[in-house]
């Protein structure tokens, strides 16, 4: 009896034994299953995401690329337009002085034009835009006249009498005078 039931008990010891190692072996395998899932999910996904981001590498090394060949662009874009202002301003420059080149001709050309008959010029100075007459009349009415005529043209501003003054020479008297004015700058020269 007692050999039966340790025999039993070895039968038993061994049913529970059996179905300990069951469970422990569904278990272990139940562990095992979720690493080996990701394993095989891994090695069916990185090559595509491997795949992916040397695609990407690709486009940034592009973009890169890109970015520099733009940049290079910018810079000559950027120099390109200061050459422009440059120029721009040369041009302006030009224009400037082909409206003013013969503004001093012209100046010259109206006192020969206004000039009365009896009144001579002695020094005639144009310096800086400023112009000094210096001249004889016979009278003071022809060099009233005169200034009002001065006065009236678009080549010239500011004149004035500087100085007028009685003197004999000759035997006759005379009007020795000085008059000054300024060229206009931005008169309409044509």
């Amino acid at each position: 009896m007692g050999s039966t039931a340790v025999g039993t008990s070895e039968e038993g010891g061994g049913v529970v034994s059996e179905q300990v190692r069951k469970d422990a072996y569904v278990k272990l395998l139940v562990i095992l299953l979720a690493p080996l899932g990701l394993f095989i999910y891994e090695q069916q996904n990185i090559p595509s995401i491997n795949q992916q981001l040397r695609q990407k590498q690709a486009a940034i090394s592009q973009l890169a690329e890109y970015n520099s060949k733009a940049e290079n662009a910018v810079k000559e874009i950027k120099k390109f337009k200061e050459d422009e202002k440059k120029i721009q301003a040369r041009i302006s420059a030009l224009e400037k002085i082909a409206k003013n080149r013969f503004r001093e001709v012209k100046v010259l050309d109206l006192f020969q034009q206004v000039i009365p008959e009896k009144m001579w010029f002695t020094r005639i100075d144009i310096k800086d835009g400023k112009i000094l007459l210096a001249g004889q009349s016979t009278s003071d009415i022809d060099i009233s006249t005169f200034m009002d005529s001065l006065s009236k043209s678009v080549f010239l501003q500011d004149v004035v009498l500087i100085s007028s003054a009685e003197m004999v020479q000759d035997g006759l008297t005379l009007k020795k005078f000085e008059i000054g004015c300024s060229l206009e700058m931005t008169g309409n020269q044509q």
